[in-house]
């Protein structure tokens, strides 16, 4: 089996596609086959998340980091292989999608007026980080367990002081796991990874609205994560803390 190279979580490959794409086949013609959940409903449906009270700060967003973990994952349990895809399934790479996918949510989530191509003194910067996306199946003598996961970090920094010093306002994990039940044919994890994806991303906007940090005339709540990302951390209200740009 070997150790796997970088980003092992967020690996994916093309042989666990194959139920999917036997489901397309299968149908009519119309399906759009480009492994790109950023664009293709076929792996992911946007989120329909509106606020009932939009915000008026602007936001400038940073280039999604990606800070996958490279720790060696488990090959076995209980002397059954667990076996997980490679980035090389999807057309473009993840954190491009993933960036996609977020600034269109972002946008039409009403959250802020509009995402700006400059940072200004004034406005908010936001710091997204993929900690985690992944993609598997689980053996066992009943059949294949699939599996998958997601995690995305947002950190919010407010308007600039008079020296520079930008306050953090938001910094939480915000993430799903999906599994499904061992089965002869389980469900393809290119399904659950949709799903996980439409749940983070259901749970980033729920949890910037409730932040309040889009809205001037709301003290914001200052909130930083605590424990591991991709279930989500523990959030804890705590004193803002600075930094510079």
């Amino acid at each position: 089996m070997g150790v796997m190279t970088r980003n092992p979580l967020m690996s994916f490959c093309r042989p666990l596609a194959l139920p999917l794409l036997a489901v397309a086949a299968t149908s009519c013609g119309t399906f759009n086959y480009t492994a790109d959940f950023s664009n293709n409903e076929l792996y992911f449906v946007d989120v329909a998340f509106e606020t009932k009270a939009p915000g008026d700060r602007q936001v400038f967003v940073t280039p999604l980091k990606d800070e996958r973990s490279a720790k060696v994952l488990p090959l076995h349990e209980r002397g059954f292989p667990i076996r997980y895809g490679n980035d090389d399934f999807w057309e473009r790479p993840i954190p491009e999608m993933l960036a996609e996918v977020l600034a269109r949510h972002l946008t039409n989530s009403g959250l802020f007026p509009a995402i700006i191509n400059q940072a200004t003194p004034d406005c908010l910067i936001m710091k997204p980080t993929l900690v985690s996306f992944a993609v598997g199946a689980k053996e066992a003598m009943a059949g294949s367990m699939s599996f998958a996961e997601v995690g995305l970090r947002i950190e919010v920094h407010g308007p600039a002081d008079s020296t520079g010093l930008r306050p953090v306002w938001h910094d939480q994990v915000y993430g799903n796991q999906q599994v499904s039940e061992f089965s002869v044919n389980p469900v393809s994890p290119y399904r659950l990874i949709g799903r996980a994806l439409q749940l983070t991303m259901a749970r980033t906007l729920s949890g910037l609205d409730g932040s309040n940090v889009g809205r001037s005339h709301v003290p914001p709540e200052v909130v930083v994560a605590l424990g591991d990302g991709a279930q989500g951390a523990v959030p804890k209200t705590a004193e803002a803390t600075t930094q510079k740009d």
